[in-house]
């Protein structure tokens, strides 16, 4: 009965919220007022837990605005984040993960500003051309190639001063692709265009050293500084055609568009791999003669980049939902490709450091998956790793020392594509190689932001080596990048620390058990050395205490092995005299 008399006292809540949730089933006894009980309080649970993510999404709104105020980042939760970014692009920009936070924003620090290359040219692409430098000299390492948006072609060097000036390539359309000459000693420059042609430019660079006459009298100052700087050399840079080809229809005349074509120097000859949208991949010889073609992928827009690998032994080849090896020698795939992803492939890089055979895919939802293409001596395709979720922006990816450099680069067809700020990420490999735990993540090691200034593309000058301590690890390291609506190209010293190798590849080798060469690398070369000398030291204590103890007598100090084994010999006949005189009993 009391329970009945509290279940009554609700009736007139229940009429309040009846607008709310509906009108629940009326209470005549006591099990229907228990039903109705239980109706209303599933609905105020299922309202208390709305209202909560309400306030939640309020607090949530209220931090960014009060960042917005102040002009300072907020945390927000992974996921909190990734839904806010895709609605409005302002997100990414007031805001970090709180579970990636980056280790450092101070782009200044990192990044330090030279000199803007080419003011005067409104740049398109932009690469380094490597010169070989001779020990000692004080001429440049490399110099800056630019197409601007006349598809002329301009030399600079990195001092800004024009080598080849706004050079005609003689293409009837507009550049889509500049590459150029994969080793120091032969340069040249490969230009594709829209047509479907390709045309190859030789570059002559020559070096001359400068010279200046000391007058008498001139100050002793002066004269030292004419003797430092008449050693100085200065380029004479000169362009040539070498040849030109086009890609051809196929048999049955289908109509194909050329995507890629990548460079590779084998010995002393030149190929030329091309990568066409019906998914082909052709071998060209240096005059333009094809060699071969083989159909590598059936995804839709073909071959999308090709990058060299394996010491250009291989070409790495990659479409929307695969990527795998070709070998231009045999002009055929040598293991099927490896696919298993559902975003459309953006940009594909090889893993910088510590393990090799690892690839690394930018997908156009901006996840960045690492896949392993071995599993000991044999062929794999493994997903290794996989990258934090900080960016709905697709990156272009570059190698920098144990980091791999992201370029957030929206879409052409992304809606509000220019309201994205674009930013560089610093991913630690070492860092996701370890995993995480409770604390935020080292993952970002940097996260540079240029705004107003939006960079578009980049180019790397000084990669180091793979691994800490290589021969470049020392290596001044400069980045050239090209800001949207901005003229010329700008040059920065970029200086960033090398992480050490995560553990996972120094225990590598002790999972599959102890070898000899794990045993040798686990024992230090010092313990080496104190066993030997412990062997000395006990040797002279020996050689000093048989001294002391005078002449030698039949004891171990004096040891002969041939009166031992007379003695023995002798042992040994009288025992066998005696078992004779036994048996004779």
């Amino acid at each position: 009965m009391r329970t009945l008399l509290w279940l009554a006292g609700l009736l007139h809540a229940q009429e309040v919220l009846a607008g709310v949730f509906g009108s629940p089933a009326p209470c005549h006894d006591e099990e229907s007022c228990k039903v109705r009980l239980s109706t209303l309080t599933s609905k105020l649970d299922e309202l208390r837990d709305e209202m909560r993510g309400k306030h939640l999404t309020l607090q949530a709104l209220e931090e960014i605005r009060g960042g917005i105020l102040s002009g300072r980042r907020v945390e927000l939760p992974s996921a909190q984040r990734q839904h806010l970014e895709r609605g409005s692009p302002m997100i990414s920009e007031v805001t970090f993960d709180a579970r990636h936070r980056p280790v450092s924003t101070n782009v200044t620090r990192h990044f330090q500003w030279q000199r803007v290359i080419a003011p005067e040219l409104q740049v398109r692409q932009h690469a380094f051309l490597h010169l070989k430098k001779s020990p000692g000299s004080k001429s440049a390492s490399a110099l800056l190639v630019l197409l601007d948006s006349e598809s002329k072609l301009s030399i600079y060097s990195l001092e800004n001063e024009p080598l080849l000036d706004r050079f005609d390539l003689g293409h009837e359309g507009k550049i889509i692709q500049l590459e150029l000459s994969p080793t120091q000693e032969n340069h040249f420059v490969v230009t594709v265009g829209e047509d479907n042609g390709i045309r190859v430019h030789n570059i002559k660079i020559i070096a001359k050293k400068q010279k200046t006459d000391v007058k008498d009298g001139e100050k002793e100052e002066e004269k030292e500084k004419e003797k430092k700087d008449k050693d100085v050399r200065t380029l004479n840079v000169t362009a040539s055609l070498a040849t030109q080809f086009t890609l051809s229809h196929g048999e049955l005349e289908e109509t194909r568009k050329l995507n890629v074509v990548l460079p590779i120097e084998r010995g002393s000859q030149t190929f030329f791999i091309a990568g066409d949208s019906l998914g082909g991949v052709s071998v060209f010889f240096r005059n333009g003669t094809m060699r071969g073609r083989v159909r590598v992928t059936e995804d839709p827009g073909g071959v999308k980049g090709l990058i060299r690998a394996q010491g250009q032994q291989q070409v790495l080849f990659y479409s929307s939902h695969a990527f795998g090896f070709f070998s231009p020698s045999q002009v055929d795939l040598q293991y099927p490709p490896c696919t298993g992803w559902n975003s459309p492939l953006y940009d594909l890089a090889m893993e910088p450091g510590y393990s090799t055979g690892r690839v690394l895919l930018a997908l156009q939802d901006g996840d960045v998956l690492v896949y392993a293409t071995t599993r000991g001596k044999s062929k794999a395709c493994d997903l290794a790793l996989k990258f934090p979720h900080v960016s709905v922006l697709p990156f272009n990816l570059h190698s920098f020392r144990g980091h791999v450099m992201a370029l957030a680069t929206p879409l052409p067809d992304m809606e509000k594509k220019d309201e994205y700020v674009r930013e560089i990420f610093f991913f630690n490999m070492a860092a996701m190689e370890n995993g995480y735990g409770s604390a935020p993540s080292r993952a970002i090691t940097l996260q540079a932001s240029f705004k107003p200034k939006q960079p578009e593309t980049l180019a790397m000058l000084g990669q180091p080596a793979a691994g800490p301590g290589g021969a470049g690890e020392k290596a001044k390291s400069q980045v050239a990048i090209r800001f949207k609506e901005e003229k010329g190209v700008e040059l920065y010293d970029l200086t960033l620390r090398t992480p050490p190798p995560p553990k996972a590849a120094a225990d590598s080798s002790s999972s599959n058990g102890w070898d000899m060469s794990s045993l040798l690398n686990w024992f230090p070369k010092v313990g080496v050395f104190g066993i030997a000398l412990v062997g000395v030291i006990f040797w002279n204590i020996k050689k000093v205490s048989g001294q002391s103890s005078g002449s030698p007598g039949p004891e171990m100090d004096d040891f002969d092995e041939e009166l031992f084994k007379e003695k023995l010999r002798e042992r040994r006949a009288k025992q066998q005299d005696k078992e004779k005189e036994d048996d004779a009993d």
